[in-house]
């Protein structure tokens, strides 16, 4: 299955788990990035996820629904922190 995987999915996919690993310090962190960044990203973020599910690109929208994931945690602290 791996091995059958275009490329460019794989590349997707990685960078999508990159992504979220890079944003964890913010996530643990006591400062936020401002909520109109945070739910704009989170919010383009779910439609590149969904329309990678919806090619059968399952590691890129795995990928994917983890860095959504971590900015609509970020959107939810910052609004939180209003």
């Amino acid at each position: 299955m791996l091995f059958d995987t275009p490329w460019q999915e794989l590349v997707f996919a990685i960078g999508g788990f990159a992504f979220f690993v890079a944003l964890l310090p913010s996530i643990f962190s006591d400062e936020k990035p401002a909520f109109a960044t945070s739910f704009t990203t989170a919010l383009i973020l779910s439609l590149f996820t969904f329309a990678f599910y919806t090619l059968d690109m399952w590691l890129s929208a795995a990928g994917q629904a983890f860095v959504t994931t971590a900015w609509w945690t970020l959107c939810v602290q910052s609004w939180l922190r209003r």
